[in-house]
């Protein structure tokens, strides 16, 4: 009887000490085999490229050198420097009509569609005036005054003329995309990650975030909006699947006699809009919204870009103004 009683003991130790085994090595193969974020930034779009993918299919690496195979091939079709680009040849084309991409088409039909609705404060062609500028901080200055009157003199939207894949622009005239491009090629990347099996990636396109899917565990991403001059966040949007643009004036911008000169320049005359606001963040599905319409608001200031942002249903907005007040839209 106790001979029975020792043998079932040794059993269920036995059988116990196999079970912690299994469930043992089962939590290590588990443990292991979760996915480490895998990352790649490069210098394009001039500016400081980033994608991290958390959750996917196949070879990571692979995927991310298509992301920036993708990039490229953009920058060499939106650019306005790169030579050879779709924008390039327009802005150097002497008047004659040029011969795009579909992709290159579309994109400037939309453009146009945002510069009638701000009422031409938005201006595709503001690029004679964009290249008089310098933000970089070595030798920034105003420029001349003659210089920029005449600049501004070639900036009006309405001689743009898109037929199909034809694009016309009068000479001295220049396009430049800026403010919608990189929303445009965030899109796109998206639009690529899905189809190879990402299930959950950031992308940073110099600030343009777009958080593709959840975090892997399911939760919100979370997304800083800086502080304006200052180091710390002013707020933190949580989102899944959408895209987080800010146009603001601490981006690029120099300083003289106490007074700040920034990059987001009016059409009207050709200097730094100054609309009682620091920044603008548009939160969408599409990048491409939040990258024009960010600089859009940042030009109309917070009361006129109310009746833009109501032509957008779901779309939401935070506004910081001058006095470093935040105000929502949603």
């Amino acid at each position: 009887m106790n001979q029975s009683i020792e043998k079932k003991k040794k059993m269920i130790l036995c059988s116990a000490f196999v079970i912690i085994i299994i469930v043992s090595l089962i939590t290590f193969i588990i443990s292991h085999n979760e996915k480490q974020p895998l990352s790649e930034t490069r210098f394009m779009l001039d500016t400081v490229c980033t994608v991290t993918l958390y959750d996917w299919k196949g070879d990571g690496n692979a995927i991310l050198n298509g992301v920036f195979g993708l990039c490229g091939t953009y920058e060499k079709m939106l650019s306005a420097t790169v030579s050879g680009s779709d924008i390039y040849n327009i802005n150097h084309s002497r008047g004659n009509p040029v011969e795009v991409s579909q992709e290159t088409a579309e994109l400037l039909q939309r453009a146009l569609h945002y510069c009638r609705m701000s009422g031409g404060d938005f201006d595709i062609t503001i690029y004679p005036v964009k290249a008089l500028w310098n933000f970089t901080g070595e030798g920034s200055d105003i420029p001349d005054a003659d210089a920029l009157v005449k600049a501004v003199s070639k900036v009006d939207y309405t001689k743009v003329s898109v037929e199909g894949t034809t694009v016309t622009l009068p000479d001295g005239m220049g396009i430049d995309l800026g403010a919608i491009a990189k929303g445009f090629i965030a899109d796109r990347i998206a639009g690529y990650l899905r189809e190879k099996g990402v299930a959950s990636a950031i992308i940073d396109l110099g600030g343009n975030i777009y958080a593709l899917g959840s975090k892997p565990d399911g939760s919100y991403w979370r997304v800083g909006i800086r502080q304006p001059f200052g180091d710390g966040e002013a707020d933190v949007v949580e989102t899944s699947d959408a895209s987080v643009v800010t146009s603001g004036v601490y981006q690029r911008y120099f300083e003289k006699d106490g007074i700040i000169f920034h990059h987001i320049l009016r059409s009207s005359d050709g200097m730094p809009c100054d609309t009682g606001l620091y920044s603008v963040t548009v939160i969408s599905r599409h990048s491409e919204q939040c990258d024009a319409l960010s600089t859009v608001c940042m030009l109309l200031g917070y009361e006129n870009s109310l009746r833009i942002l109501k032509e957008f249903p779901g779309i939401q907005a935070i506004f910081i103004t001058s006095d470093n007040q935040l105000l929502y839209y949603q």
